[in-house]
């Protein structure tokens, strides 16, 4: 038998079948490439579109608050409204002249006692070390002990920005500001409180918790300003109504 001298056919095909493999191997890299080069680029374009935590979602939630506050605002005077008109039309009823007039709940209460004003601190220039800004404004719970002393000091009547508030009243921060049963209020806060003056002050300066606020005025410069007023007048609030709970049966 003749030796057959091998020809390149067969090494000639193992190269063309690599130089394909090597081919779908870059079309896979290359697509995988694509792929994390996309997902990339909507990762970052997502984070730029993102708001900032505190800036946006601030703003929006105290243009949010605001728009309620001017509806219940606008509810609540054509309730008074209404209110006027149903005293009208009793009155006019013929015949029956001793009804009494619905009672508004919005008399204006009258009497000699403190004010306390609370505000928020300047801001200092540089910023120090160590201080951040919920150390120079005034908090929630700063104006609830300012509530709860004068109470304790045996005020008939505490209002704020000469409206009254009451042990049920709801006070929740939003932002900036103050939030008193639905009612937006910024500082400077002034507190209100019908009674006896003396009475009302030391039970001011004696509670504990005056006390960590007056610390904040000393190192912060928060304002805390007391001072006497013989006719203080507060517009009083809406009555609100009385909760009762359900009892274990036998207590």
């Amino acid at each position: 038998m003749d030796n057959v001298t091998p020809t390149g056919g067969r090494h000639e095909r193992s190269k063309a079948q690599r130089d394909q493999s090597r081919g779908k191997k870059a079309l896979r890299f290359l697509s995988r490439f694509t792929v994390f080069v996309v997902a990339g680029l909507m990762f970052a374009m997502s984070a730029t579109l993102r708001p900032s935590e505190g800036s946006r979602y601030d703003s929006d939630l105290l243009t949010l608050v605001s728009r309620k506050e001017s509806s219940v605002s606008s509810l609540r005077d054509q309730n008074d409204e209404l209110r006027g008109e149903i005293d009208d039309l009793v009155e006019s009823v013929p015949g029956r002249p001793n009804i009494p007039a619905v009672d508004r709940g919005r008399a204006d209460l009258k009497g000699p006692g403190i004010v306390v004003t609370l505000n928020d601190a300047p801001v200092p220039e540089p910023f120090p070390d160590g201080v951040t800004a919920d150390d120079l404004v005034i908090h929630q719970q700063d104006i609830e002990a300012v509530f709860n002393a004068l109470w304790q000091g045996g005020a008939e009547v505490v209002g704020v920005q000469g409206h009254q508030v009451q042990a049920n009243s709801t006070v929740s921060c939003v932002g900036n500001v103050i939030n008193i049963d639905g009612n937006l209020y910024s500082p400077p806060y002034e507190i209100a409180a019908i009674g006896p003056a003396n009475d009302l002050r030391a039970a001011l300066f004696s509670d504990p918790q005056i006390e960590i606020i007056q610390g904040y005025v000393a190192r912060y410069g928060l304002g805390f300003k007391v001072s006497d007023d013989s006719e203080i007048m507060v517009q009083a609030a809406v009555q609100k109504p009385e909760f009762s709970f359900a009892k274990v049966k036998g207590d």
